[in-house]
């Protein structure tokens, strides 16, 4: 993300919908009478997710005006005609946002195919879709075409096959992988490594999300997936190709390729010494790696490679891992990355040394369900009861736990499912201990004082330096907890209460990036409307690409609190454009890993 050469340094330094319907008979729901009351407002608006929705799924939509709107109705867009009318919810006002009051309209009863949009008054909301499989068919391929088109190359991969290795005097092959972010051009496995608690995971991450979401679209057994197949799995490999060619042998991984700029300059690009550790996004590089050898075909190297250089990484970080730590322990971000990296390891090799390192992890993962004030069974962070936020990850401990399931057994399994049930309790109820109309995933959070709340935005405060303001939108910490929650429902399917609360979180968070949000903006470029753009400062030169998706809406003020989106260099005089407008990996790679769980 360059965005911000004040970001960049500090980061670097601390480390429309296309027509059409599917042949699937879908039973069709009973159009019922244009009945419900009107109101003639036209100040009036409708958030609605602007591509679509499964038959079966939840189906909710926001409203929000300046008089008491009563009903809605559903309109075929083809034929004019309403197909469905209900009556608005009053959801009240959100106190820490403005004073606009909102309703919920609900139509989840509505299943019948086809394309529509919301009426209230004479108010209209986004055009949209019922269809089966609805996201994977008109989002994924523009996401898997937003990796291929966000690889390094041309000058910048020329110059990367013989980079200057830090100040060594050495030149070193680093060819390959992806850009960061719209306005970074340079490569990282990670960012915040001087921070004990925010370690993003970038192209690590994305390698990993592919590759899975291969396995989990061929475990669907769908034909329709087939293309989108071949892409993941061949965009996953060019993945573990970089991973596996910034391994240094019997130690780990290389961390970042700097790009300083603008302007961007290829011949001023450098490979860091830093190398990194689990929490550094080495563990899930790990299990990309283990992943990726087990596939039917391989990419730039042979899969006994893929797997040689997982193994080779995993013994050392075993045994180094504490002392390649910024703070000389280990903490969670090492429990859940060492767990997916051992987990994918016994898939790939049956070896039971790798189950018992993964038991050792999960067990340990599992007991970090700690309790504060009112708050029970949200994650520690630390050895104590510092509560577990993260800017991009916030999902992962149960990812990983669910990972581990698979291959778990007895009270090994039991445990770890019982400490993502409890964990995901708490999601759902600190999510729904305020009036919150479109469902946000809420958090408890601590400032650099030590002061926690529980509140629906990133702290810009975190930690005691004025120069780690890293706060930003977060699509990709909303569409991890949507990955963890479709993955539990799938787990929890004997518990159809859970499981339907579980399902209706997710949607939730996924509606939101795709323009069920206060702003009525689609964040996933190339779908929707009113797709954002990024400046730098005032400067367009740095464009969005479709599949994308920006980092979104955040906090208005120091402790989070508030509401703001898209305040851009004009109004604020500074380089913070970057906070709400820009495209970065992880927000995608969670999107993907969610949309391809069904």
């Amino acid at each position: 993300m360059n965005a911000g050469h004040d970001r960049r340094r500090f980061l670097i330094g601390a480390a429309a919908v296309g027509a059409g319907y599917t042949a699937a008979a879908v039973a069709a729901a009973p159009a019922e009478a244009a009945g419900a009351p009107r109101h003639d407002d036209t100040t009036a608006r409708i958030f609605v997710n602007n591509v679509g929705y499964d038959p079966g799924a939840p189906k909710r939509a926001v409203v929000t005006a300046s008089g008491s709107p009563e009903g809605f109705e559903i309109v075929d867009a083809g034929s004019g005609q309403t197909v469905h009318s209900g009556r608005l919810d009053d959801a009240g006002t959100v106190a820490d946002w403005d004073e606009r009051r909102y309703w919920i309209a609900d139509f989840s009863q509505l299943k019948r195919p086809g394309d529509y949009y919301i009426a209230v008054g004479s108010a209209r909301s986004a055009q949209f879709k019922i269809e089966a499989t609805v996201l994977e068919r008109y989002t994924l391929a523009h996401v898997v075409r937003h990796f291929k088109g966000w690889r390094c190359s041309g000058q910048y991969d020329k110059f990367d096959h013989h980079l200057p290795l830090g100040t060594t005097g050495k030149k070193y092959d680093a060819h390959g992988g992806w850009y960061d972010a719209t306005g970074d051009f340079g490569k990282h496995f990670t960012q915040l490594s001087n921070l004990s608690y925010f370690n993003t995971l970038q192209i690590p991450l994305t390698a990993w999300s592919l590759l899975v979401s291969y396995r989990e679209l061929t475990a669907r057994k769908d034909e329709n997936f087939t293309q989108l197949r071949t892409w993941l799995q061949d965009e996953g490999l060019y993945g573990a190709d970089y991973i596996r060619r910034v391994h240094v042998p019997g130690q780990s991984f290389y961390s970042s390729v700097g790009q300083p700029g603008p302007p961007k300059d290829p011949v001023k690009r450098t490979l860091g010494t830093a190398q990194v550790n689990y929490r550094e996004g080495g563990g899930v590089a790990i299990a990309a790696l283990a992943i990726a050898s087990t596939q039917d075909v391989s990419g730039d190297y042979e899969s006994a490679d893929y797997l040689s250089s997982a193994k080779d990484v995993f013994a050392y970080l075993e045994a180094n891992n504490v002392r390649l730590t910024n703070d000389g322990k280990e903490n969670i971000q090492d429990d859940y990355n060492a767990l997916l990296a051992a987990v994918e390891l016994y898939r790939a090799t049956k070896d039971g040394s790798y189950k018992q390192a993964a038991d050792k992890r999960a067990s340990a993962l599992a007991s970090r369900l700690v309790s504060w004030n009112r708050y029970r069974d949200y994650w520690r962070a630390d050895d104590k009861d510092r509560p577990y936020f993260h800017p991009s990850d916030a999902g992962l401990p149960v990812v990983a736990l669910l990972t581990y399931a698979d291959i778990a057994d007895g009270r090994a399994k039991d445990q770890a499912l019982d400490a993502v049930r409890r964990s995901l309790r708490f999601e759902l109820e600190v999510t729904q201990e305020v009036r919150n109309p479109f469902g946000y995933a809420r958090q408890l959070v601590q400032d650099k004082d030590g002061k926690r709340a529980s509140q629906f935005f990133f702290p810009h405060n975190v930690t005691p330096r004025t120069r780690d303001q890293w706060w930003q939108g977060e699509n990709a910490r909303i569409a991890s907890l949507a990955t963890a929650a479709r993955l539990a429902a799938r787990q929890f399917s004997d518990d159809q209460s859970f499981a339907a609360k579980l399902r209706s979180y997710a949607a939730d968070q996924l509606n939101w990036i795709l323009g069920a949000n206060p702003y009525d903006v689609c964040m996933l470029d190339g779908s929707g409307r009113n797709n954002p753009q990024y400046l730098w400062l005032a400067s367009w030169q740095f464009l969005q690409t479709a599949g994308g998706i920006v980092n979104g809406i955040t906090g208005k003020n120091e402790d989070g609190s508030g509401i703001l989106w898209d305040q851009g260099y004009a109004q604020t005089g500074k380089d913070d454009d970057w906070r709400w407008g820009e495209q970065w990996l992880p927000h995608t790679s969670w999107y993907l890993n969610a949309i391809s769980l069904g």
